[in-house]
């Protein structure tokens, strides 16, 4: 994931944002499903089902903090590339 933000091009965000975005609503939608199986047939035999349910949960959670690590690299990066292009129209 570094790779692709750290490479220099444009679309790196854009891959990174993409790959974890995606990774994101797959997890919340299995984990949706545990939820509902789980609550429907509680049986002894589920017990696996619980497991990938809060391995699910984790994915959301280290989803959606790239995610959030990914609005601050580019709410930075906007903010360099406006101050460099003021200071090119300030110099005479």
């Amino acid at each position: 994931m570094f790779s692709l933000i750290n490479n220099g091009k444009r679309s790196g965000l854009a891959k990174a944002t993409a790959i974890l975005a995606t990774g994101f609503g797959i997890s919340f939608g299995l984990c949706g499903l545990n939820a509902i199986v789980i609550d429907s047939v509680q049986s002894n035999g589920w017990g696996f089902l619980i497991v990938t349910a809060y391995l699910e949960l984790a994915a959301m959670i280290i989803c959606a903090v790239g995610l959030l690590i990914i609005a601050v690299i580019a709410i930075f990066r906007a903010l360099r590339r406006r101050k460099s292009a003021d200071r090119e129209s300030s110099q005479p």
